[in-house]
């Protein structure tokens, strides 16, 4: 404590110190923050072979919950840069790298599991295919079916589908979906094959 002139007192605050009585440096806290991250991983890994193994019809609120869980220590993390409060919250964004993964990792199994323990008969759907886009990225090329969706209040879905039946699929012509119910009540699609 260093004293005040005014009162004859003061107060000054340290960071807490580690086993050896001295602070982490900032080095060490991003060091130690990266290892936690990727606690991250199997959550991530888990989401692509869920997306592609058993997809559901309606991917998009899941991998958008999916994301935002992603995204959660990354905000935290950012914000501590903000605020240069890194050191005082790494604790905070340990605690968030795991709650995160552990969330994320339950999702996933959420998706797997509705597509593996799917006992329910399959049932198939013909309908249109409207219009196919090749994507083509570093990592490769995705290509897309977009059909007449045959579910109330939709006009089209959008389905990934392998280079071989991207290029047997015509505009206009019939392909048939097969669809599942899922062991959770969440649809799910299966092969998809032209006619």
């Amino acid at each position: 404590m260093q004293p005040n002139s005014a009162s004859g007192f003061g107060l000054e605050l340290s960071k807490e110190p580690d086993e050896n009585g001295t602070s982490p440096s900032r080095k060490e806290v991003k060091k130690s923050l990266s290892h936690y991250s990727f606690l991250l991983a199997p959550g991530i890994l888990g989401g692509i072979l869920a997306h592609v193994v058993c997809p559901p019809l309606d991917e998009g609120p899941i991998a958008a919950v999916g994301f935002g869980i992603l995204l959660f220590p990354l905000v935290l993390y950012l914000r501590s840069i903000w605020r240069n409060r890194l050191q005082a919250d790494a604790g905070e964004l340990r605690k968030a790298c795991v709650y995160s993964s552990l969330i994320l990792t339950t999702l996933v199994l959420a998706v797997l599991m509705n597509g593996f323990l799917d006992k329910s008969p399959r049932s198939t759907v013909t309908t249109v295919v409207l219009g196919k886009t090749r994507h083509t990225s570093r990592s490769g090329t995705d290509y897309t079916l977009t059909v007449a969706s045959w579910r109330p209040r939709r006009t089209s879905e959008d389905f990934q589908v392998s280079s071989f039946d991207f290029q047997r699929a015509l505009v206009g012509r019939k392909v048939r979906i097969e669809l599942h119910k899922g062991f959770f009540n969440i649809p799910w699609s299966g092969n998809i094959s032209p006619e």
